[in-house]
């Protein structure tokens, strides 16, 4: 069930008796915009500890606690061209408590405590707690830096910063960067924290044993104004470079990072779409894929060996953790098994085998509340959206040749490798 609440304002309602609890996910989306990811990042930090009415992580724990233990978060995320600050929470279904006696239901109260975190932000003489501010600072500046402890991550990030050099926006983290993060100020976050009010588009959802009625009557609370309805799509479209980009670090490790990154220009909104994710379950994208099979089990090259594609900026990258002086070895069995899948050399057994694995996978997802809330965003970003058995008979109907035609448009942007020699940390 579908809404729209105001200009920019949607509410999308999964009523459903199959859960014990009712699921709430609340996004704010914008432009991604070098210059305002890491405040976003910093203003999530800050709007998660405090409140008005609950001044303190402890006290909002408690309320948490009071609410018959719901969970609450936010988190900040990068979708092509946007950049999102998503609110969750999620309360227990007070028809299942044997002796709740409160006379406001648990979801009606989940969604006040949303209301007060967005619209009564703890601002001590109009701006954000000082201590609160410094402390979310800090704490933010220890996440973005202790990504780089783990190898994986930071080499799949050197990745992207070769393959959108001169292109901030896709290379930097959701989570911002350090060095603008340490010349932001209290008021810089209070100027983030109202454009991100009066501008984003939002998208309420919820999932659980509620009727339309009830959700929007709770919405109604929420001094959302009208904003503009966002018009441009999520994609981030790049050109190929005629050179492949080459990078390579040394680290403490001794199992070195190898990550590949390649051009894939099937979008969300491709008709190819359904054989790219196909592709990239067979290439590398499952224990059952030709990476897996061949790099790691049978030339035992790798540790591990994956690939993930994404759609919303049209990229293909492949991630092996092997030792140094195999790199040209495994980059040529990699390169393969590309040209294998190009000439349309792939066992029929393996297309089924990988259709029936992302068929499971999609099913299973039914069953989690909070991925089924967070593919609705998907939804009304792309303007995209089928029913399952429409999804099922496209996923059916993909051929040998389907897969082959995408795997053609695969190309080599970039490899980097961080390294250690005989380094023995990892």
């Amino acid at each position: 069930m579908h809404f729209r609440i105001k200009n920019g304002v949607t509410l999308d309602l999964l009523p459903t008796k199959q859960f014990k609890t009712v699921g709430i996910k609340v996004d704010f989306v914008a432009p991604l915009q070098a210059t305002a990811i890491t405040g976003r990042a910093l203003l999530a930090q800050v709007l998660e500890t405090s409140t008005e009415q609950y001044p303190t992580q402890t006290a909002l724990a408690r309320e948490l606690s009071r609410l018959y233990g719901a969970t609450f978060g936010i988190s900040v995320l990068k979708l092509g061209t946007k950049h999102v600050i998503r609110l969750t929470c999620s309360v227990v279904d007070e028809q299942y408590l044997a002796n709740y006696a409160d006379d406001a239901p648990l979801f009606e109260r989940g969604m006040d405590l949303l209301k007060q975190v967005l619209f009564a932000p703890l601002l001590p003489g109009g701006n954000f707690d000082s201590a609160t501010f410094t402390q979310q600072r800090q704490n933010l500046y220890t996440a973005i830096k202790s990504l780089d402890d783990d190898k994986q991550y930071l080499a799949n990030r050197r990745l992207q910063e070769l393959l959108f050099t001169g292109q901030p926006t896709q290379a930097m983290n959701a989570l911002g960067d350090l060095h603008v993060l340490s010349g932001l100020s209290a008021m810089d976050i209070l100027g983030t924290y109202h454009d991100m009010l009066a501008n984003d588009a939002v998208h309420v959802a919820v999932i659980g044993d509620v009727t339309a009625e009830r959700v929007q009557s709770a919405l109604a609370q929420w001094p959302l104004d009208d904003r503009m309805e966002p018009t441009s799509a999520p994609y981030y479209h790049w050109d190929a470079r005629p050179q492949v980009q080459v990078g390579d670090d040394l680290a403490p490790v001794v199992q070195a990072k190898l990550n590949l990154g390649y051009r894939l220009p099937v979008y969300r909104d491709d008709p190819d779409f359904m054989a790219a994710v196909v592709f990239n379950a067979a290439f590398g994208g499952s224990p059952l894929s030709l990476l897996f099979t061949n790099v790691r089990e049978k030339a035992s090259l790798a540790y591990y060996a994956s690939s993930g594609y994404n759609p919303f900026n049209g990229t293909l990258t492949v991630q092996a953790g092997i030792q140094a002086e195999n790199q040209e070895r495994v980059e040529k069995i990699i390169g393969e098994q590309l040209a294998a899948m190009q000439r349309g050399e792939l066992p029929a057994t393996l297309l089924d085998e990988v259709k029936a694995s992302l068929m499971n996978a999609r099913l299973s997802a039914l069953d989690s509340p909070q991925r089924r809330l967070t593919g609705l965003l998907n939804v009304q970003l792309t303007h995209l959206s089928e029913p399952l058995a429409t999804w099922q008979e496209k996923l059916r109907a993909i051929t040998v040749g389907d897969v082959a035609r995408v795997a053609k448009h695969v190309t080599l942007q970039a490899t980097y490798c961080l390294h250690g020699g005989d380094q023995s940390v990892d």
